[in-house]
């Protein structure tokens, strides 16, 4: 349904503090016995699986979201120890901070296929709802880590938001569990792969009395 703004019990409050996605604007909504009349309803849908259509297809533009922040937190990163020197030397020439580097890039790269391929996949029109959220699940997995490598590789500056990574450690938060959590994606493709939904925990049975 679309419901109008200013229907008598909606309610939509701003969501404050947030630490990550700031210029996002979200919102709690609130339905109290609203009513919607029957040509406010959306043509040709009828239950949540096909409503779900369309998260396929956010989900593969929110995959994009970590592998930009990624790179940029990467090339600040190169750029960071290349500059600054300690002991005489620049950071870049200690083999700790290289080997992090590289697996930074390692992630950005594979991330960077994986969005490929599922763009492939839509426009062939043969992508699923299952590569769609492995896409993005595994996608801010990785982008998670990488950014998180970046924030060592700075030290101390790491978390000041003069060098932009702990904005972006920030950002991706919000962006791991916003349309659909790491683990429910998981679910929904290892639903689509084993044919067994396990979103449902077994029902408890109540102990019989003596």
């Amino acid at each position: 349904f679309i419901v109008n703004k200013g229907a008598p019990g909606l309610k939509a409050t701003k969501i404050e503090n947030k630490i990550g996605l700031r210029m996002v604007q979200n919102g709690d909504i609130l339905l109290q016995k609203v009513f919607v009349p029957d040509e406010d309803r959306l043509p040709g849908v009828n239950s949540f699986q096909d409503t779900s259509k369309v998260l396929a297809v956010s989900r593969v533009m929110v995959a994009w979201q970590p592998i930009g922040i990624a790179m940029g937190v990467y090339d600040m990163c190169l750029r960071y120890l290349k500059e600054r020197k300690q002991f005489g030397v620049p950071l870049a020439a200690f083999q700790i901070n290289q080997e992090k580097l590289v697996r930074m890039l390692g992630n950005v790269q594979a991330m960077f296929l994986v969005g490929w391929r599922l763009c492939k996949l839509y426009e062939s029109g043969k992508m699923t709802a299952g590569h769609a959220s492995m896409g993005k699940a595994w996608i801010t997995l990785r982008a998670r880590e990488a950014v998180s490598l970046g924030r060592e590789l700075l030290g101390g500056n790491g978390i000041l938001a003069d060098f932009l990574v702990a904005k972006a450690f920030c950002d991706l938060e919000p962006i791991y569990t916003y349309e659909g959590t790491y683990e429910i994606n998981s679910l929904v493709t290892g639903r689509e792969v084993t044919g067994v939904a396990a979103f449902k925990p077994a029902a408890l049975k109540q102990r019989s009395r003596m």
